[in-house]
């Protein structure tokens, strides 16, 4: 019997289906590789995430650093850091790859299953999306609030375009499993508020009460975690930090000098002249919520995902619009029937990302350590614990997660990334010191410094390799140790 080409390739999926599969998966690699490069705070938040899982008491005040020993500490990200820690335990650093990795997909995915235009046009626009957001990923509790922003957006769109209210019911669940996860959980209700306006703009006046029962119940949640009604004022304290405004570079707005950012100004500005270039108006609705998450990731860098996932779909449909009224640029979107040229061109796009995942995976993996000796002072690390120099310990805010997890609870940080339990005149006092200003004398007097690792290029450290009384105890491109004699 004679077996056709037909009959070998027609079960075997089409192209159509085969780039979901490759774009996800290219999406996943995209994360990945933003994730090995460790975010500063992921130290702290995994030694948290080791401290609950060990004694099974999430901790309302400070124990890793000297200087703010029983201050408040709001640890308003437990759950996350939970899931950080037993996702290391049980998988080690693949475990945390996969983890992250899937999060950041699966908030993207959701932003390309609202986009219109699949699977060519919905891609583009999600990969848009993908590229502006990047320089925020990474294995830290943020990217929860990424993936759950986009769950909010996503109810909360479907219900404005007219789908029936049921859906809005999650949206309190989702805020109880938020409030525990990350601050971040205050872009949950204000999405309902935007969402608010955008109907009450398109006069459609029997959303409105769904919407604010939704809003009440959202609210309603807030207090069910570990710190109770506190959550309903640590957000707006964070924002209203000037020193964490003014000092954390994610606060800042994008610099757009900076090549990393010139996916969101692609982003940006294609949107809006997609817009200005379609046949059809914008619903007045789009341009509000648009204008108001352009704002606010001009404003923060933190707030460049948000913005992103709610752009890409509003890109995608007006691409879509502009593509069909135009014959000479119009996308064909067609499913194609299995041969076997689309065989090899799909089975290539799909084990390439696959291919590219797995390096970056097992390089990671097998050479972590190296990974890690490029942004942390391990070998310094190394001098401290072998010649156990004694404290207290000066150090880079950026270091200070790094120090939490190798050295406590033996030793006890300065300073390090939960800006919010240093207040905001510390804080500037210690970028005085790291800047060797006449005040740094007295900042050491007052803690009893006894040993400094920082950056080799600081001033402080130039001002201490002549300072009578500090040693130094080592040094290397990365790091230099003092010691006071």
């Amino acid at each position: 019997m004679t077996v056709t080409r037909r009959n070998i390739f027609r079960h075997f999926p089409d192209l159509r289906a085969i780039f979901l599969w490759a774009f996800l998966l290219s999406l996943f690699s995209l994360a990945i590789r933003q994730s090995v490069s460790i975010d500063p705070d992921f130290w702290w938040h995994l030694k948290t995430g080791q401290y609950i899982a060990q004694t099974r008491i999430i901790p309302h005040i400070d124990q890793f650093s000297f200087t703010k020993t029983g201050a408040e500490w709001v640890s308003h990200e437990w759950l996350s850091e939970l899931a950080t820690y037993l996702s290391f335990r049980l998988g080690g650093w693949v475990g945390l790859l996969l983890l992250f990795g899937s999060v950041i997909t699966a908030a993207l995915g959701i932003c390309y299953w609202r986009s219109d235009g699949k699977p060519f046009i919905a891609g583009l626009t999600t990969f848009m999306a993908a590229a502006a957001s990047a320089p925020l990923f990474g294995m830290r509790p943020q990217m929860f609030t990424l993936l759950l922003s986009s769950v909010f957006i996503a109810i909360l769109d479907r219900y404005l375009k007219g789908n029936k209210g049921r859906p809005l019911a999650f949206l309190p669940l989702v805020m109880l499993m938020w409030v525990n996860l990350h601050a971040g959980f205050a872009l949950g209700p204000a999405l309902v508020v935007l969402y608010l306006a955008m109907a009450a703009i398109e006069g459609n006046k029997n959303q409105i009460k769904p919407l604010l029962i939704t809003l009440a119940g959202c609210v309603a949640v807030i207090p069910l975690n570990p710190h109770g009604f506190r959550m309903f004022s640590y957000p707006f304290e964070t924002l209203s930090s000037h020193a964490m405004q003014s000092l954390i570079q994610e606060w800042l707005s994008p610099d757009f000098h900076q090549f990393r950012f010139l996916p969101l100004a692609v982003l940006i500005l294609a949107t809006f002249a997609v817009i200005g270039l379609s046949p059809n108006r914008i619903r007045v609705s789009e341009l509000l919520g648009l204008l108001v998450l352009t704002f606010a990731a001009l404003r923060s860098g933190r707030h460049i995902p948000i913005f992103a996932i709610f752009a890409a779909p509003i890109l995608a449909k007006y691409l879509v619009q502009l593509s069909t009224s135009q014959s000479r640029v119009r996308i064909a979107v067609r499913s194609l029937p299995a041969t076997g040229a689309s065989v090899v061109i799909s089975l290539t796009l799909l084990f390439l990302p696959a291919i590219v995942i797995v390096r970056q995976v097992v390089d990671f993996n097998a050479h972590q350590s190296s990974y890690e000796s490029q942004r942390y002072p391990s070998a310094a690390v190394n001098v401290i614990k072998n010649q156990q120099l004694q404290g207290p310990i000066f150090n880079d805010y950026n270091w200070g997660g790094y120090l939490i997890w190798k050295l406590y609870p033996e030793r006890k940080v300065f300073i390090d990334g939960r800006a919010d339990v240093y207040n905001d005149a510390f804080l500037f006092d210690y970028v005085g010191t790291y800047r060797a200003d006449p005040m740094w004398r007295a900042q050491f007097q007052r803690f009893g410094i006894q040993t400094v690792v920082i950056d080799p290029q600081t001033p402080l450290a130039t001002l201490l390799r002549h300072e009578t009384g500090w040693r130094k105890m080592f040094e290397d491109t990365g790091a230099v140790v003092f010691q006071h004699e």
